[in-house]
């Protein structure tokens, strides 16, 4: 299987950079997602604590992990996922945060994970307001109130026997951005052709979900992704972002986004999360 090379945009110039350095970086954004879904954040601030913690709660023995399992209908519900909580067969060992349910060795480290993983999301939505020449703040006002979703899941995969399972896993992401922390190698899929995206030290992906699809008119694609089969353990830290489901999303108001008829109908989160949810518990 070939690899992708994932184009890469440098935080900290947009942050602090020349007008010119953050129009170069808008030009990038607009050109990748347009053309992959997938991006590399390079210089975001974001360490690797919160990865060594979480190697650090796997290895704990089961019993005490257990302490922390919800048993739910939806894969989004917080707490320990073993192995086999999902209808579907899995590769990995999960935990969704909850602050009403942490463990301890989270509770020095998250905070700060949290904030600033919710200031990368808020750079990346001024990003993309300049790539599609949108009024400022026009992603960000979604997600201002705290009904804005911020979900940080944690997973440990496990080494696969065969190449063929990891393609249980394929999916798109329902909501907006997502942030990826990873050691383990994602595949991606283009044009009905799968290629793996290898990890790279301090850097983070970008993927856009199901949400940046609708409201850019299918300009900006949310790309198939899943989990390559492994040989040996890997760690992920995953952030989901998206607005307050109470919002309206529909096609934006950009010269891109409205170039071709809207293919999509006016749908709140709540509805469109719904219809997700439901498609995923038939199959």
């Amino acid at each position: 299987m070939c690899s992708l090379n994932i184009n890469e945009i440098d935080i900290s110039k947009f942050i602090s950079g020349t007008n010119e350095e953050k129009k170069e970086i808008a030009l990038l954004f607009d050109k990748t997602f347009h053309e992959y879904g997938i991006i590399r954040l390079i210089n975001t601030n974001i360490t690797s604590i919160l990865m060594d913690k979480t190697k650090e709660f796997f290895s704990l023995n089961l019993e005490t992990k257990l302490k922390y399992y919800i048993k739910g209908p939806h894969y989004d519900i917080p707490g320990y996922k073993p192995i086999g909580f999902d209808t579907f067969k899995s590769q990995s060992k999960q935990f969704n945060f909850s602050n009403d349910q942490l463990p301890e060795i989270f509770r020095d480290v998250l905070p700060e994970y949290i904030l600033k993983a919710r200031q990368l999301i808020s750079y990346v939505h001024n990003i993309a307001d300049m790539a599609l020449e949108l009024d400022d703040n026009t992603f960000e006002k979604n997600y201002a109130n705290d009904n804005a979703i911020f979900m940080l899941r944690l997973a440990k995969y496990i080494p696969m026997k065969n190449e063929q399972q990891s393609a249980l896993g394929e999916h798109q992401d329902y909501l907006g951005f997502t942030l990826i922390q990873n050691d383990d190698v994602p595949e991606v899929n283009l044009n009905g052709k799968w290629f793996r995206v290898e990890s790279k030290p301090d850097t983070l992906l970008l993927v856009a979900g199901e949400f940046i699809e609708i409201w850019t008119n299918n300009y900006w694609r949310s790309i198939l992704h899943r989990v390559a089969a492994v040989n040996q353990l890997r760690y992920s830290i995953i952030l989901f972002s998206g607005p307050d489901l109470n919002c309206v999303i529909q096609t934006l108001p950009c010269k891109k986004c409205i170039e071709q008829p809207s293919k999509y109908a006016p749908i709140t989160g709540y509805e469109h999360l719904e219809q997700r949810r439901k498609a995923a518990i038939r199959n």
